[in-house]
């Protein structure tokens, strides 16, 4: 697994997306791995709580990419979780 900086162009219009939820302050981008999977590109799914905020990974065409997003004030988080799980879940 790498560090990343540059993200797939489906992956970074969704996480835009994230980034303007009320309560995000910000969304930190985490490893990279290249694998197969069976989600489409731009795909993001919970993972789990963490202090501060949560996980998520965001799927691509090449892998998938670990998340950390940022919530404050930290009540928000389980709003912010829904708001997800209805966008990418259908």
């Amino acid at each position: 697994m790498s560090r990343h900086k540059s993200l797939d162009s489906h992956v970074k219009q969704n996480m835009d997306w994230v980034k303007t939820l009320p309560g995000v302050s910000k969304v930190i981008i985490g490893f990279s791995e290249a694998c197969r999977h069976k989600y489409p590109p731009g795909h993001i799914r919970f993972k789990m709580d963490v202090d501060g905020g949560f996980k998520i990974n965001a799927y691509s065409g090449n892998g998938v990419t670990d998340l950390y997003v940022k919530i404050d004030p930290i009540t928000q988080r389980e709003h912010i979780k829904a708001l997800i799980l209805n966008r990418f879940n259908r």
